[in-house]
């Protein structure tokens, strides 16, 4: 018998758990949150890299350039429903904390390496998650075998709406992974699902920052 950790799953939910538990600890803890999302980024990123040969098979699917394009529309108007929910009082958002105290140096390497967890490692650790894991493990516990894009009406609605669970915002990522499970399904390519991600993620991290609010 196999032990658990050595399951197709694992590295699939193991960096997906861990963000999720760093996530909730800045509720309990809110003046380490800054610690916190270094703690997000370095672990989840680090973990991404050390399994990447697990990944490979989900990414390697040639993407030509108009799989590209619609990707990146898509990411766009994903990106364009918070501005458009923040105008009409549907989301409120939170105030970036401050690192007063922090060296200037220090401040200037939590900044980029948290930007970079929000914009590059979140996205592709929700996708690998969502799209390429759950989409399929809801189908069969076999999702290797299940092609990636495979529409299946329980698998679906499930993925959408628990991926907006963790979310203090719910309707938004709700949307969102609407919008990247369609992807998903009309184009059988996951890198198209990170490429609208990230890209919906840029734009929403230059918005936030912009507007001092906190990137999560």
């Amino acid at each position: 018998m196999s032990r658990f950790y050595q399951s197709a799953w694992f590295p699939y939910v193991t960096p997906f758990l861990i963000f999720l538990a760093l996530d909730e600890a800045k509720t309990y803890i809110p003046h380490w949150h800054h610690h916190l999302n270094l703690a997000q980024v370095l672990l989840c990123g680090g973990l991404l890299w050390m399994w990447k040969k697990h990944f490979l098979q989900d990414l390697i699917i040639p993407t030509p350039q108009p799989k590209l394009y619609s990707s990146l529309l898509v990411g766009i108007a994903a990106f364009a429903l918070w501005p458009a929910a923040v105008s009409f009082d549907i989301v409120t958002l939170t105030s970036a904390q401050p690192m007063d105290n922090w060296p200037k140096a220090l401040f200037f390497f939590v900044s980029i390496f948290t930007t970079i967890g929000f914009v590059v490692i979140f996205p592709i650790l929700n996708e690998l998650f969502w799209r390429s894991f759950m989409l399929r493990y809801f189908i069969t516990p076999d999702f290797r075998s299940i092609p990636l894009g495979t529409f299946q009406l329980f698998s679906f609605v499930a993925v959408i709406g628990l991926s907006a669970l963790p979310s203090n915002y719910i309707v938004l990522p709700f949307l969102n992974s609407l919008l990247f499970c369609l992807l998903l399904v009309w184009q059988k390519n996951l890198r198209c699902c990170i490429v609208a991600h990230v890209t919906c993620n840029g734009l929403l991290a230059s918005y936030l920052l912009i507007n001092g609010y906190t990137l999560f």
